[in-house]
């Protein structure tokens, strides 16, 4: 038990940091994408602002900040899994 309550952590210690991360990276990207023409911009600018307004609901009312953050970083690798089978990454 102890094992799994220390991956667990360690699970949440480094999506702490990478959902932030990954949220300025989508953020970012999508800006730069809304040039393009395309959607791809405006998923990754909406994708991020529903997650944070998801965050600002959910967080100390449902869930901790810890559950949020593994998974909304769960759900930023769904989405780049869908965006690249789509074949919508990659566009430079």
């Amino acid at each position: 038990m102890l094992f799994l309550q220390a991956v667990w952590h360690s699970a949440k210690v480094i999506c702490a940091g990478l959902y932030w991360l990954l949220s300025l990276a989508f953020l970012w990207g999508g800006l730069m994408q809304l040039g393009k023409g395309g959607a791809v911009g405006q998923i990754s600018i909406g994708f991020v602002i529903c997650l944070l307004c998801l965050r600002f609901v959910l967080v100390k009312r449902l869930v901790s900040a810890g559950v949020f953050n593994v998974a909304a970083t769960a759900a930023f690798f769904v989405l780049i899994v869908v965006l690249d089978a789509k074949g919508l990454t990659g566009v430079a």
